[in-house]
């Protein structure tokens, strides 16, 4: 059985309204800093071990030179790669890092720009 997260549409109204640099947290070693990115994007998502791709759109939540932070109703794995369509006409692929539940069904995934 498939659980759909459930829409706050006032904390979703929220979650478009931040812009800028996020803060940085003392103990942060990234080596570049993130940005608020609060978009809607479309998604290919490869499976890992092959398969047939899906399509769906994802939210974005923050960007840097390195990645991409998304809101995504499925879970999704370290080492799946998924091609996003960033403002309507840029095409990235990234790799999924790391994948966690949030406690309203959500999932929030730390994905890194492929090269090349």
């Amino acid at each position: 059985m498939s659980v759909t997260p459930q829409v706050d549409h006032e904390s979703l109204v929220g979650f478009f309204d931040k812009t800028g640099m996020l803060p940085v947290l003392p103990d942060d070693a990234r080596q570049f800093p993130r940005f608020y990115f609060r978009s809607c994007a479309e998604a290919t998502i490869h499976p890992l071990g092959g398969g047939e791709p899906s399509h769906c759109f994802v939210l974005t939540r923050d960007l840097s030179r390195t990645g991409v932070s998304l809101l995504h109703a499925k879970q999704l794995f370290p080492g799946q790669r998924l091609e996003l369509v960033l403002n309507g006409q840029s095409t990235r692929t990234v790799e999924v890092v790391r994948c966690r539940r949030l406690k309203d069904g959500w999932y929030v995934a730390g994905c890194r720009f492929a090269k090349g």
